[in-house]
């Protein structure tokens, strides 16, 4: 059974954090607030059906732990980085389709960019430390999603697959800026580019068809390309990577991989208990998902019938 702590203990600071956020893009310009409102609404995380993006709105409580900053103030963080996540959702929509139906997309960003900002200039002013670590993060972000399709960032420098959400480290900033823990900043950075690793390889290995189709990079993608040797410029068809998936096991290489990245975690549980353990349930879906592949190919190799009457008694 997966421990899921690190959500259940702090439902009731996400509930209140985005009705906060809703109530201040409810005072957004009137063409913007319900288009704002409508985009909250599809990261709700109390919400079914929603995209959920737990490290960037619970991370702040997950380094509470070991702080002396308030709840009222890691909701405000929160705050502050739901508005973040959709900033950059819209400006990555708008690079990725620069033609989006949506015309006020970018003043819309603007807007939200504003908040985003503003609940971090009541706690940092200028020449704080802080806006180093800001502009730190913010390059790593610019730097990643320009050069993404041009590196093989996956296999060659794997961090920079992390870059791509690395303003979702302003809560480490932050929240070790306000407890005065600023020595603990690096390990906790690398900490959680770790972890960003491993949920950009569960997405790419959910999105492998759409990221195909798209073009886009995609780390399943760069690997089963490495490993049948293609060249830069080939990338694998969708038959090529399903074989990989399917019969030559690339997974269990990819849950190798996250296994290796949870290991290195151990140094964090003293200080983020449920940053560890959000990570274990990354960990515990890549695991699960790869040895059912493998269960299943096993069977199907032993003949129809048997895989038929192991479906219908795990299902009965």
């Amino acid at each position: 059974m997966f421990n899921l702590l690190w959500l259940s203990n702090y439902e009731e600071d996400l509930q209140q954090a985005f009705a906060v956020a809703d109530k201040l893009l409810s005072a957004f310009p009137t063409s913007f607030s319900q288009p704002a409102r409508d985009f909250l609404d599809k990261f709700h995380v109390m919400k079914e059906h929603r995209s959920k993006n737990y490290i960037c709105y619970l991370l702040p409580f997950w380094l509470q732990e070991k702080s002396e900053v308030s709840s009222a103030d890691c909701r405000k963080i929160a705050i502050a980085n739901i508005f973040g996540m959709l900033y950059y959702h819209l400006i990555d929509d708008l690079m990725d389709n620069p033609d989006a139906r949506f015309k006020h997309q970018l003043p819309l960003a603007d807007l939200i960019h504003f908040e985003f900002m503003s609940i971090y200039r009541e706690y940092f002013p200028t020449g704080s430390p802080f806006w180093s670590y800001f502009r730190k993060y913010v390059s790593e972000w610019a730097d990643a999603v320009t050069h993404e399709n041009s590196n093989n960032f996956f296999l060659e420098h794997p961090v920079r697959v992390a870059h791509k959400a690395a303003p979702v480290k302003l809560s480490v900033a932050a929240i070790c800026l306000l407890s005065g823990q600023e020595q603990m900043i690096p390990l906790l950075e690398d900490n959680v580019d770790t972890v960003l690793i491993t949920l950009q390889m569960l997405d790419d290995w959910m999105d492998w068809e759409k990221d195909l189709k798209e073009g886009s990079y995609n780390c399943l993608i760069a690997l089963i390309q490495t490993k049948k040797q293609l060249p830069e410029n080939q990338r694998p068809t969708p038959e090529e990577i399903r074989h990989a998936i399917y019969t030559e096991d690339i997974l269990l290489e990819y849950a190798l991989q996250v296994e290796a990245h949870h290991r290195s975690l151990e140094t964090v549980r003293p200080n983020a208990r449920h940053l560890y353990d959000f990570h274990e349930f990354l960990y515990q879906n890549v695991q699960q998902g790869a040895n059912q592949i493998e269960t299943d190919r096993k069977l199907l190799e032993k003949g129809g019938l048997e895989y038929w009457l192991s479906k219908k008694i795990i299902n009965s």
